[in-house]
């Protein structure tokens, strides 16, 4: 265990049961007291105090009695890497939220989507069923139906910047933890992380022993759940870790239309990871590879105009299918010298994706004449090709000024294919479109018809630096320069307009500037003025060779920056038994880039809100209510506003303009159809920004239980709450409003003490909530909005084999 005295960090072990416990030896009583604690430090003028659940475990109450700190429980130290070099996570002056494998597994997250509102300020939702949408403190992916728009969450896989979306479906396969950074990262993470990062860090090769564990699990919906991982030593210096998953459970949810399952799953992966060290371990090669595949139906997004009555049944006439191969292939090479490390990192990314759906996500007979276009998608195909090297020299770490510095270059290729068809007659058959009528403008059952090549190009230098200005006050500065070229071919409509080439260049300076103060040995306050920057792009619904000037929606983007102000707290109390870390932040947004429609049918793409603001708290609390129980808390306050006027127009009004003159026998291209669009052009100035919930909670109560001759038993018990949104910065009450859910979640395991196995049962969202993750209204689409739930009840059974 690591702990910082003054301004030295002290070694040393502690003999730990498993899971962080440590039992108080025979002290069973226990008296609580929930209120206002007050700390005052050594050497301090002032005191503060924080509410929290604070529980004194020992003797009685009444005897007032201290129990020595050898006997009380204490909360482990967390090493992270989110500023590039092994820390703790209690000395970074920055919010950051750690999940472990352990977590992973109590929580019941196999990816990213899962984590839905569990840490404070993070938002998981979903876009057309297949497109994950991370959001934290209210910035996120809004212009995510855009191939080649930048999240504003980064995903890192082991210190690997991720570019493709899509790799967020991938299932999390032998993860040591998640760290998730919440906040603009403008230095060490670059160009697109205006919300935050996430850096997801894979289990790494032993080189000194053979091992392996596995699990499988099994549940109701026919769920079969399948891991392993097999750490294999190949010589003094060679090591090699592979793993693999599958993942398989039927429908969640049922077309009744078709008889088609809906929500179900069916994927496999595989990473296998070489680590080489020879000689001194001065120098250090990781090699890895890994897949991911799913093949299924898709997500069931039902219409809110759909008329069953189940939350789970839906009526909807096209077929979906959802298939995603994804791979990565890295190196990561690093040599230590005297006082810095080198380290270069590596990689080439392949990901493909093919999705079939009912666009209009309703069934035309079951829907009132003409109220929407039907519509589906047949196929989209989205392909990138993605190579990233990054090199970076750490300096070693306790001295007066520790830095970091280093360079990266991203390039992105993604090849895209639309073809959207329209039944405009309203008889239920998509008639058949030659590519010669859609270059001569004749009418048929077509709609947006694309293929495009996008590509990034990226270059950035950067730097931060620690200066520790006397043994309880330091200064964090750094800054990032960044050059982004966005290049674009073009053809719509199958080349009617001939090609067109769309490029746009950014360059940026961003920074952090931080103070850090300790106040006492074991907590830390800290402010900090963070600049982000995301970068502009080109729109890819350009091609008609009629249309003179857009409206709304232009050609190109513009970059997206914001300035962050954020006060932290981080502290340990009553010998390590409590851990809060706490932080008040405010963002001023320019230019927040965002899906947007123009009067001119067939040409939206991203716009920009002019200026935006957020500002907001956030609580996580961990503590040991006793030796055998504790408690984690997790809270988070939000509150945005678009502050400058935008005009906008919103396609849920547009298209039901547009339907009812199609009804009246008006040409798609016909002046009255673009006037009527137009006429819907809204100011949002006011509006709150997208999947931003006011609330949202997580709070997870463990019990360790003995079990005699058994070993011990755990119990779990979690809550997660999520207010109410608005899933478009449009506001619409009729279409954005995704409702507030809470979920109930309980684990019941057996840890034996002789034996190498371990069980559990788990049943996730105990009340069967039919809670809404996302409701999706199609920008480019016939104005269908439709509703994607969260996984309803799960009963499991999971039994792992460590050996």
């Amino acid at each position: 265990m690591q702990f910082r005295l003054g301004n030295d960090k002290v070694q040393c072990q502690l003999d730990e049961p498993a899971a962080g416990w440590r039992r108080y030896g025979g002290a069973d009583r226990l008296a609580a007291q929930i209120g206002a604690f007050a700390m005052r430090f050594p050497g301090q003028r002032f005191s503060f105090a924080v509410i929290f659940p604070f529980v004194f475990a020992g003797a009685p109450a009444a005897a007032q009695t201290e129990p020595s700190e050898a006997a009380r429980p204490g909360l482990v130290e967390v090493i992270v890497t989110a500023e590039k070099r092994a820390e703790n996570l209690q000395e970074l002056s920055q919010a950051v939220s750690v999940a472990t494998t352990e977590d992973l597994d109590a929580r019941n997250i196999l990816s990213f989507v899962d984590f839905a509102s569990t840490l404070p300020g993070v938002t998981v939702a979903k876009n057309e069923g297949f497109k994950t949408v991370i959001s934290i403190r209210g910035i996120g992916n809004e212009a995510n139906q855009n191939a080649i728009a930048n999240p504003s969450v980064s995903y890192h896989l082991d210190g690997i910047y991720v570019a493709s979306p899509f790799a967020l479906h991938n299932d999390f396969l032998d993860v040591e933890r998640v760290e998730v950074l919440r906040g603009p990262q403008g230095t060490l993470f670059g160009q697109n992380s205006t919300g935050g990062a996430m850096n997801v860090v894979t289990a790494a090769p032993e080189p000194t022993v053979f091992f392996g564990t596995a699990d499988v699990t099994l549940g109701n919906y026919d769920l079969v759940r399948t891991r392993a991982s097999l750490n294999m030593p190949l010589s003094d210096d060679l090591a090699l870790r592979a793993s693999a998953s599958t993942h398989r459970h039927s429908g969640f949810s049922h077309n009744v239309v078709l008889d088609q399952a809906l929500d179900q799953a069916d994927s496999q992966a595989a990473r296998a990871r070489l680590s080489w060290t020879p000689g001194s371990g001065r120098f250090r090669l990781h090699m890895t590879a890994q897949a991911h595949r799913e093949d299924t139906n898709g997500a069931a997004q039902k219409g809110i105009l759909d008329p069953t009555a189940d939350p789970r049944v839906l009526a909807q006439d096209s077929p979906g299918l959802f298939a995603l191969d994804t791979a990565l292939y890295s190196v990561v090479a690093e040599w230590d010298f005297a006082s810095v490390t080198l380290k270069s990192l590596t990689s080439y990314q392949d990901d493909d994706i093919t999705v079939v759906r009912d666009n209009d996500r309703n069934d035309l007979a079951s829907l009132p004449p003409f109220r929407l276009v039907p519509s589906v998608f047949d196929p989209e195909i989205n392909r990138q090709r993605t190579v990233t090297q990054e090199f970076n020299l750490v300096s070693a770490a306790g001295g007066r000024f520790d830095w970091v510095a280093g360079v990266f270059y991203l390039d992105t290729e993604v090849e895209v294919s639309i073809r959207e068809y329209l039944d405009f007659g309203f008889d239920g058959v998509f008639d058949p479109v030659s590519v010669a009528d859609v270059r001569a403008y004749a009418f048929g059952d077509y709609g947006f018809i694309s293929d495009s090549v996008p590509e990034r190009d990226s270059f950035s230098v950067y730097g931060q630096g620690t200066l520790s200005l006397t043994d309880s006050v330091r200064m964090v500065a750094g800054a990032r320069h960044t050059d982004d070229e966005v290049y674009s071919a073009v053809t719509n409509f199958f080349g009617r307009a001939g090609t067109a080439i769309l490029a746009t260049e950014s360059s940026a300076l961003t920074g952090r500037l931080a103070l850090e103060v300790d106040v006492g040995e074991q907590a830390m306050l800290y402010g900090a003025y963070t600049r982000g920057f995301k970068p502009g792009g080109s729109n890819l619904t350009y091609g008609r060779e009629d249309v003179v000037a857009p409206i709304v929606v232009l050609p190109t983007f513009e970059d997206e920056a914001i300035d962050a102000w954020e006060l932290g707290l981080k502290a340990d109390f009553a010998m390590r038994a409590v851990r809060v870390n706490a932080a008040l932040f405010h963002y001023d947004y320019r230019n927040l880039q965002y899906h947007a429609t123009d009067p001119e049918v067939f040409e939206g793409g991203v716009g920009n809100i002019p200026a935006a603001e957020s500002r907001g708290a956030e609580v996580e609390i961990e503590s040991f209510v006793s030796g055998r129980l504790s408690l984690g808390v997790r809270l988070a306050w939000l509150q945005t506003e678009i502050t400058e006027s935008h005009l906008a127009l919103d396609n849920v009004r547009s298209d039901a303009a547009t339907n009812a003159l199609l009804a009246a026998g008006a040409a798609l291209f016909g002046d009255r159809i673009q006037q009527a669009r137009a006429a819907a052009i809204r100011d949002v100035m006011g509006n709150e920004l997208a999947k931003t919930p006011k609330f949202t909670s997580d709070a997870m109560l463990t019990y360790l239980g003995d079990a005699g001759d058994w070993g011990d038993w755990r119990v779990r018990l979690q809550y997660t709450y999520r207010s109410s949104f608005w899933h478009r910065v449009f506001n619409n009450p009729t279409t954005d409003i995704a409702p507030s859910y809470a979920v109930w979640n309980l684990t019941l395991g057996l840890l034996p003490n002789r034996a190498d196995w371990h069980a559990e049962l788990v049943i996730a969202n105990a009340s069967d909530e039919a809670g809404v993750n996302a409701r999706f209204t199609d920008v480019f689409g016939v104005g269908a909005t439709g509703d994607e739930l969260i996984p309803p009840r799960q009963v499991m059974v999971r039994w792992g084999l460590d050996f």
